[in-house]
């Protein structure tokens, strides 16, 4: 088991200060529904790259940096939410590129209806960059456009404004926590979410507490901890990092995306009024 991560302990701990140039220790265990964050949030633009998030060697070789100035386009303004009366779901990966747009996509055709905001970004985002191919060719085989999309880099205020914060690996869940500790108790990886609310039942949901539906949800699945045993390694609730790999890791991302995102589809359904 990875001694860095447990998405069900009781008590968040903070890492030790190194000194510099010494070796980053192995981080500790925190608390995703924990009541209190360890510190308060930086209100800032960007989000440092976390060093064990999948998917980073070699991410900006041969690209463009200068692309990644650009602000994401057709997902919203981060400040300025629209108005989403069954609450919003902000989903993250690295790049922003190949398994949060996919994820996100998804979602928000499936959700469509119900007044809940999908939107995605990055923690090392290609930002102004459309959907990988990889991604595309396995929208449109679900019917899904995704030729307005663009890729955003993940801010604190997109985290603090979302209900509901779903990331492709336990790694960038540590990142965004890091960074944003308000998020604390609503940020998890999409498969350690997915094992939260399968056996949600609707009466638990409404009297959970929350602003909608999404935060309602988000509740009820905390207060079941207690009750589900976290997957024992990181591999086991990580989705694969297709970048510049080929059809067949894509593919797989999509196997192990889709179980995970029906379960939090069915909830969301069952726990959502169509507006």
């Amino acid at each position: 088991m990875s001694d860095d991560f447990d998405p069900f302990a009781d008590v968040p701990r903070s890492r030790p200060s190194r000194r510099e140039n010494e070796q980053e220790p192995a981080q500790q265990s925190f608390d995703p529904w924990a009541d209190l964050p360890t510190r308060a949030s930086r209100r800032r633009h960007g989000l440092e790259l976390p060093t064990d998030a999948p998917g980073l060697g070699g991410m900006w070789q041969d690209d463009d940096a200068s692309l990644t100035l650009d602000r994401g386009v057709g997902q919203g303004s981060e400040r300025e939410p629209s108005p989403a009366p069954g609450g919003r779901i902000l989903v993250v990966c690295t790049g922003n590129v190949c398994r949060s747009p996919y994820i996100h996509l998804r979602l928000a055709a499936e959700l469509d209806g119900l007044g809940i905001e999908v939107t995605s970004a990055g923690t090392g985002a290609l930002a102004g960059w459309p959907v990988d191919p990889g991604s595309v060719a396995l929208l449109d085989a679900a019917g899904i456009d995704s030729t307005a999309f663009r890729a955003r880099q993940l801010t604190v205020d997109m985290i603090e404004d979302a209900d509901l914060v779903l990331t492709a690996t336990r790694a960038h869940r540590r990142a965004v926590v890091q960074e944003a500790p308000l998020g604390l108790r609503k940020t998890f990886a999409l498969v350690d979410f997915a094992d939260l609310v399968a056996d949600v039942q609707p009466q638990e949901v409404e009297a959970a507490r929350g602003r909608s539906g999404v935060g309602k949800l988000v509740a009820a699945a905390g207060a079941r901890r207690h009750l589900v045993h976290a997957r024992p390694e990181d591999d086991d609730a990580d989705i694969v990092d297709p970048f510049k790999m080929g059809p067949e890791v894509f593919a797989q991302m999509e196997r192990e995306i889709t179980p995970s995102l029906d379960a939090v589809v069915d909830r969301l359904r069952a726990v959502s009024q169509p507006i």
